[in-house]
């Protein structure tokens, strides 16, 4: 098991490397371009492999985290337990946040293909993983008390917050003309925070061990949301007068 762990592990790692990158393409390129879509689907399915592996990985790490995190190392058992102390909720969090990931970059792409015929996002197949979100995001935030973590009390509110937004979205009976571009635009948003989160939640974590003390990473994993919900915030308005998303004038669920 520790070899399929540290397999998927350097494929997780160097893919989500990538993606940190390309998400900047299409969010610069010109909306509609060429560009921009081809840009968007490689990203699409690069986040699909990197967010799928994170949530097989984050499980291993659950099942049998002493034989995976142990691995070619002289550990105590004293230093096993205080070592799993902050590792299982660790992956519990990178847990959450990986089904998080998966489920923003889908509903993104999911509500280019429904647009206003939204009973496409109702099959099993795209909101398993959005009611999934619901009883994950409660159980980490549980654990976060529990443990004391406050990263893992904010991400749970934050994909519990997410998972009731994408349900009202999907199953509310009228939605205004050209909503779906907004959809589109915060679940890609969203996506851009998840993965940004991870990285300095987990891979960059060592980086910043090297020049913040232990108090300060929190503010530093909390930089990614708070810089992409600000912006979402303020573009949202932008969007919503550029393409005409106007309140009153609903269409009518099929």
């Amino acid at each position: 098991m520790p070899l399929i762990h540290t397999t998927l592990l350097y494929l997780h790692i160097a893919l989500g490397a990538v993606t940190l990158l390309l998400y900047w393409l299409p969010v610069i390129a010109r909306k509609g371009s060429k560009l921009h879509i081809n840009a968007g689907k490689v990203f699409y399915y690069l986040m699909l492999i990197v967010s799928g592996s994170g949530i097989v990985l984050s499980m291993l790490g659950l099942y049998d985290p002493v034989s995976i995190y142990t691995a070619g190392k002289q550990m105590t058992t004293e230093q096993i337990e205080r070592m799993l102390v902050w590792r299982v909720p660790l992956s519990q969090f990178l847990l959450l946040l990986s089904l998080l990931t998966w489920v923003t970059v889908r509903h993104a792409i999911g509500v280019l293909h429904a647009k206003s015929d939204r009973r496409i996002l109702r099959r099993w197949f795209y909101q398993g993983p959005v009611l999934l979100l619901f009883p994950t995001a409660l159980y980490v935030a549980y654990q976060g008390i529990t443990v004391g973590m406050p990263l893992l009390i904010i991400f749970s509110v934050v994909s519990f917050i997410v998972a009731t937004t994408i349900s009202f979205y999907v199953y509310k009976a009228e939605v205004q003309p050209r909503a779906w571009i907004i959809e589109h635009f915060s679940s890609m948003v969203g996506s851009g925070i998840a993965v940004y989160t991870a990285f300095f939640a987990a891979g960059g974590r060592r980086i910043l061990s090297q020049w913040l003390p232990e108090q300060w990473q929190l503010i530093s994993w909390l930089a990614a949301p708070v810089i992409g919900v600000t912006a979402m915030l303020l573009l949202t308005g932008y969007y919503k007068r550029k393409y005409k998303v106007l309140p009153g004038k609903a269409l009518q669920q099929h």
